[in-house]
């Protein structure tokens, strides 16, 4: 469902890498960022389609995504609050398959 638009919603995403605290930079690939737009293009299409009982909010929820590349997954840590539109995702590895996540 990536036909959402999330900009009416005013969507915030903090994405940090984990360990880190405050505002450190993160060092992850271009395509886990894509990854992580993708997740909440997805999110927001079930959002406008049905609210938030369509998608639970997550506390420190470990999610595997995909990007573009074909042959690497993304992990994330993730918290949401999907009444307000914000998502706290922490960054934590690319491995080549789910298989090798630590």
């Amino acid at each position: 469902m990536k036909n959402a638009i999330s900009e009416p919603r005013d969507i915030k995403l903090y994405l940090t890498a984990a360990g880190a605290t405050g505002t450190a930079a993160v060092a992850a690939p271009a395509d886990a960022f894509k990854a992580a737009v993708s997740y909440i293009e997805k999110n927001e299409g079930a959002f406008a389609k049905g609210g938030a009982t369509l998608i639970p909010d997550l506390t420190a929820k470990a999610i595997i995504l995909t990007g573009t590349l074909p042959y690497q997954v993304h992990v994330f840590t993730a918290t949401t609050v999907m009444a307000t539109g914000v998502y706290t995702l922490v960054y934590v590895e690319t491995v080549p398959s789910t298989e090798d996540v630590s």
